[in-house]
């Protein structure tokens, strides 16, 4: 007969005995994670979440990267064509003022030969001086433009085959002046070189000069130097008003003026180049003939010296 509990039989319930018991809530404990374990698995969550955003992080500056190279590249090149202008605009700018300095010249009733001539002694003169090749370069090119000015004085005046008047006189004597402002201010340092020069170069060592009556130093070297040049090539070429007097006796003229009209330094340094200067002298004096003798005008580049 089954017996009833509760109204249960037993037969209903399976019987389980101790271990079986044990052994159940063992499995079921170790099933369950332990707050170490838990931690470890956040802690390898994050690290991979941080490692997709790095891996994110370094595509976007690989990108930012090849983007700026880009950017650079494009920049050299807009710099190269900037300075590309920039050197044909002083180059044209400078070859405009050059002709003009030759157009005075020919204003004057001098050969363009003039400032060619004056920029070679200029470029000697200043290697002696122990100039850098640079600034010697750069005063040979922008000491022909010393006699710039000229081009605002009359013709009248500044081709008169006789002595000038005292007024006459005065009012060539602010060719230097002129020169000056028709070059006027530029970032060009030959150009503002050359206004220098222009300015400068009839100042004399004793302060008996013009136009600002300059002493010593206080007159540029670049000035003093053209100063020399220009007063050689002016009596060893033939003027309309007086003929080419011998080279011996010019560089006499110019020892004798050693302190007074020239700077001492520069006339010690004119001198050791003399052989040169004669010989830049002879050579475009045979250019001239030349010329002269197949043209009828002194147009075209037939006198420069290469």
């Amino acid at each position: 007969m089954t017996s009833r509990t509760n109204g249960l039989r037993h037969h209903d319930v399976p019987a389980l005995d101790e271990e079986e018991i044990m052994s159940t809530l063992l499995s079921f404990h170790s099933a369950q994670p332990t707050l170490e374990q838990g931690e470890a698995c956040a802690e390898t969550a994050r690290q991979t979440a941080l490692e997709k955003e790095l891996e994110q992080a370094r595509r976007e500056l690989a990108a930012m990267r090849m983007q700026l190279s880009s950017v650079e590249a494009d920049v050299t090149a807009i710099r190269k064509e900037r300075d590309w202008a920039l050197r044909a605009l002083t180059d044209l700018r400078s070859e405009t003022f050059l002709d003009l300095a030759r157009s005075a010249e020919r204003h004057d009733g001098e050969s363009p030969m003039h400032t060619t001539r004056i920029g070679l002694y200029t470029g000697l003169i200043a290697a002696e001086l122990g100039c850098p090749s640079g600034l010697c370069r750069m005063l040979e090119k922008a000491s022909q433009l010393h006699d710039i000015g000229k081009i605002g004085i009359h013709a009248s005046i500044i081709g008169k085959p006789g002595p000038l008047t005292t007024e006459e006189w005065r009012v060539v004597r602010e060719h230097p002046r002129i020169g000056a402002s028709i070059i006027g201010e530029s970032e060009e340092p030959m150009l503002q070189l050359a206004a220098e020069i222009a300015m400068t170069h009839h100042e004399h060592f004793n302060g008996g000069g013009y136009p600002q009556g300059l002493a010593g130093e206080r007159i540029p070297l670049a000035g003093r130097i053209v100063g020399l040049a220009d007063f050689f090539d002016a009596l060893t070429t033939e003027r309309s008003y007086r003929p080419a007097r011998p080279v011996a006796e010019v560089i006499e003229m110019i020892r004798e003026r050693r302190g007074e009209q020239f700077d001492p330094v520069v006339v010690d340094a004119f001198m050791r180049a003399t052989e040169r200067i004669e010989r830049v002298l002879q050579l475009t004096a045979r250019q001239e003939a030349t010329a002269l003798a197949n043209a009828t005008g002194w147009d075209g580049d037939w006198w420069m010296v290469t």
